[in-house]
C-alpha cells in the first residue's frame, strides 16, 4: 500500500508478534479490517508499517512480504499455489523489477516453501486467494 511517495505495508496475521513495536527503523499504524478492502474472515486490527530509512531498511528484520519480493504467492483457478512477480505498482523504481534481474533459484525455491507453510494458516489462505482473485491471470509474470 502506498501513501504518497512513501510505501507501507500491512503486516500479515499474527506477524506483529516478531516485533517489539519500539523499532527505531519502523514507523507503526494500524486499522480496522473491515474498514478496508481484505478478505471477510479478516477482523480488528491489520497492523501497517513504514520503512523511515527505505530503502535502506534490515532486511532480515523486513516484514515477510518485504523480504519476499518482488514475488507474490498466487492461486490459480484450480487452487494451485504459484509465485508470480509482484504486480503491485511502486512509488519507487525497484531494480530487480526494472532491470529484470534474474533472482536466485534458492530465494525463489525458499520463498514458496514459506508460502506452502503460510497459507496453513485460514486467515493467509484467504488472502492470498482473495488478492489472486483480484488478478488478471493473462497479465501476470509466473515464476514456479
Amino acid at each position: 500500500m502506498s501513501q504518497g511517495e512513501d510505501m507501507v505495508i500491512y503486516l500479515l496475521p499474527g506477524e506483529e508478534k516478531v516485533f517489539t513495536k519500539e523499532e527505531d527503523w519502523l514507523e507503526w499504524n494500524y486499522d480496522r479490517a473491515e474498514d478496508y478492502d481484505f478478505p471477510d474472515s479478516w477482523h480488528g486490527k491489520v497492523y501497517y508499517v513504514r520503512c523511515k530509512n527505505a530503502p535502506v531498511c534490515i532486511r532480515e528484520m523486513r516484514p515477510l512480504q518485504c523480504r519476499f519480493f518482488p514475488l507474490a504467492p498466487h492461486f490459480t483457478e484450480d487452487g494451485t499455489l504459484h509465485l508470480i512477480l509482484s504486480p503491485v505498482e511502486l512509488p519507487y523504481s525497484c531494480p530487480l523489477i526494472e532491470e529484470k534481474t534474474e533472482l536466485e533459484p534458492r530465494f525463489i525455491k525458499a520463498v514458496y516453501t514459506v508460502w506452502s507453510h503460510l497459507i496453513r494458516d485460514p486467515l493467509i489462505y484467504d488472502l492470498v486467494e482473495f488478492d489472486s482473485c483480484d488478478r488478471d491471470e493473462d497479465s501476470l509474470t509466473f515464476i514456479i
